[in-house]
C-alpha cells in the first residue's frame, strides 16, 4: 500500500497550478522517442563535423537506451500492471497514455539509461548533479502526472542505471566490437 499512498501523496497532495503546467511538458522529455532522436542527431552531426569523441559518446548513449527500453519492453509485457489511472479513483490525470502496462516507468527507463552513462562517463560535480535533477524530474513528473506509481519510476531508475553503468564499463571495448574507432 505504501505504493499507492506515495502516489496519491504526489498526484493529488502536491498539485498546485504551476507544477499542473511543467510537469507535462518535462515528462515528455524523457520519452524514448526523443532521446532516441536526439541521440541520432548528435551522432549524424558529430560525424559530419568529425567529432569523433561526441560521437563515440552519443553511440553509447543509444546503445544505453536500447539495451534498458528493451529489457523495459520485456518486463512491462510479464507484469502488466495497470496504470494508476486505470487501477485507482480519483487520479489527477495531466497527460494521455496509450500503453496500459505501468510497470516500470519506460521514462526513468530511458532518461537515466542516457543521462547515466553521461552521469559515469563526465567527473564535473556540477554536471553530474544537473543530469541527477534532470532523473528526478523525468521520475516525478511520471507520478504527479497520473501515469505512473512510485515502485514504477524507482524500477525505471534501477534498470536504466545498469543499462548505464554496463555501457559505460565496456564502452571501449563495445566501440571497437561494433567497428566505431575509439
Amino acid at each position: 500500500m505504501l505504493n499507492v499512498e506515495l502516489f496519491y501523496f504526489i498526484n493529488n497532495d502536491l498539485q498546485n497550478p504551476i507544477f499542473n503546467i511543467i510537469m507535462p511538458f518535462i515528462t515528455h522529455l524523457g520519452g524514448f522517442k526523443a532521446l532516441f532522436a536526439i541521440c541520432i542527431a548528435i551522432i549524424v552531426l558529430a560525424s559530419i563535423f568529425k567529432k569523433r569523441n561526441v560521437r563515440n559518446i552519443a553511440i553509447l548513449c543509444l546503445l544505453s537506451l536500447l539495451i534498458a527500453d528493451g529489457i523495459a519492453l520485456v518486463l512491462k509485457i510479464l507484469f502488466m500492471e495497470p496504470r494508476p489511472f486505470v487501477a485507482l479513483s480519483d487520479v489527477h490525470l495531466l497527460i494521455t497514455e496509450n500503453d496500459p502496462n505501468s510497470f516500470p516507468s519506460g521514462h526513468t527507463t530511458s532518461t537515466v539509461a542516457v543521462l547515466g552513462f553521461l552521469i559515469f562517463r563526465y567527473k564535473n560535480k556540477l554536471l553530474r548533479a544537473a543530469l541527477i535533477v534532470c532523473c528526478f524530474l523525468i521520475g516525478f513528473s511520471r507520478i504527479y502526472c497520473g501515469v505512473h506509481y512510485p515502485f514504477d519510476v524507482i524500477a525505471g531508475a534501477i534498470l536504466g542505471t545498469l543499462s548505464a553503468y554496463f555501457v559505460y564499463r565496456y564502452g571501449d571495448e563495445i566501440l571497437v566490437r561494433l567497428g566505431v574507432e575509439k
